[in-house]
């Protein structure tokens, strides 16, 4: 070997060392960034999820309420109907009472204003028809009281149907957060 191999060898030896060193150190600390990143983002996934089910849960729990104002003021109306049928022949052929009008409109104005923030487009759809048929024998103006009863039935099968699927979701929720 050549006498200047001796003098150089240590020091590329050296060199070679120390960038090993500083490249390993650099994956490392790119590795760990990564991880860093990657925890972070998780984070975030959970806190985006569990505002989500926050609100879906207190939105529904407000809605199921608000259907159940909506049903007692339509059976309220119906069976003001229902005797008014009794007295003239004919469903729905007077007015309303004083106050109960307003509080149909009301409770019905409170579903649908609740119903366009449900998450869930299915149930959406499910709740959206319950309401509308709630509201269907009171425009039943003059109707046969059969018709409108038979109606009225189907809007409060259709009412319950409604308050099971949102009762599921809710439960569904409550499941998901405890896993």
């Amino acid at each position: 070997m050549p006498p200047w191999f001796n003098a150089v060898w240590p020091v590329v030896t050296f060199t070679l060392g120390l960038a090993s060193t500083h490249l390993t150190s650099l994956i490392n600390e790119k590795r760990q960034i990564a991880r860093e990143a990657k925890a972070r983002q998780a984070e975030r996934q959970k806190t985006i999820t569990d505002r989500r089910e926050t609100f879906e849960l207190d939105h529904l729990v407000r809605l199921n309420e608000a259907l159940q104002d909506l049903a007692r003021v339509a059976v309220q109306v119906h069976l003001v109907d229902m005797r008014t049928s009794e007295e003239t022949g004919h469903y729905a052929g007077t007015m309303l009472p004083e106050g109960l009008s307003d509080n149909f409109m009301q409770a019905g104005r409170a579903v649908r204003m609740m119903q366009h923030l449900i998450l869930d487009d299915g149930l959406r759809t499910q709740v959206a028809g319950a309401a509308e048929a709630l509201h269907r024998p009171s425009m039943m103006l003059r109707a046969e009281t059969t018709e409108a009863q038979l109606v009225f039935d189907q809007a409060l099968g259709l009412l319950e149907a409604a308050q099971k699927a949102v009762a599921q979701r809710i439960r569904e929720i409550y499941a998901a957060a405890e896993v």
